[in-house]
C-alpha cells in the first residue's frame, strides 16, 4: 500500500525545489528602445512607427546563482516571431535583444522575458503603427 505521508513529502520537496528555481531570476527593469549605445538604451514609448527599422528590448537582470540564461521572446499578433537565448554572467546584469520589424507588420506586438525554465518573468507590450500616423506617436 502506497504511504500517503512520503508521497505527500516527495511531492512538496519537488513543489519546493521548482519554486525556488523559478524565482532565482528575476527583471529589475524593461524597456523598449530605438537603440542602445554603451548599454544604454534610448528609449521609445509603446506607440512605435512602422520605419523605425528596429526594436529593442533591453533588460535588466538579477540572479541568485549566475550564470544562468534568460529569453526574449518576441511576437507579433500573438504569434511567437522569434525567441532569443541571452546569457547572464553577472548577479546584477544588463542585456538586449533586438526584432527587425518589417514595415507592413504593424498591430501588436509583445515580448515575454522568461527565466531558463521558460517560466515568465516579465512582459512589454507596443503597438507598431503605419508612420503617416504621426499623430499617434508617443516615442517617451
Amino acid at each position: 500500500m502506497i504511504d500517503i505521508k512520503k508521497v505527500l513529502i516527495v511531492f512538496l520537496s519537488f513543489f519546493l525545489f521548482f519554486k525556488a528555481y523559478s524565482e532565482e531570476t528575476e527583471v529589475i527593469s524593461l524597456v523598449l528602445a530605438k537603440s542602445v549605445k554603451n548599454r544604454i538604451p534610448d528609449t521609445i514609448g509603446d506607440v512605435i512607427p512602422n520605419n523605425i527599422g528596429r526594436v529593442y528590448l533591453w533588460t535588466q537582470i538579477k540572479a541568485n546563482n549566475p550564470p544562468t540564461y534568460i529569453y526574449h521572446v518576441w511576437y507579433y499578433k500573438n504569434k511567437e516571431v522569434a525567441r532569443i537565448r541571452l546569457y547572464i554572467k553577472y548577479p546584477v546584469f544588463r542585456t538586449w535583444s533586438f526584432k527587425t520589424v518589417p514595415p507592413t507588420w504593424t498591430g501588436s506586438w509583445k515580448v515575454v522575458v522568461e527565466d531558463v525554465y521558460g517560466n515568465r518573468l516579465a512582459e512589454k507590450s507596443f503597438k507598431v503603427v503605419n508612420a503617416e500616423e504621426g499623430d499617434e506617436l508617443r516615442t517617451d
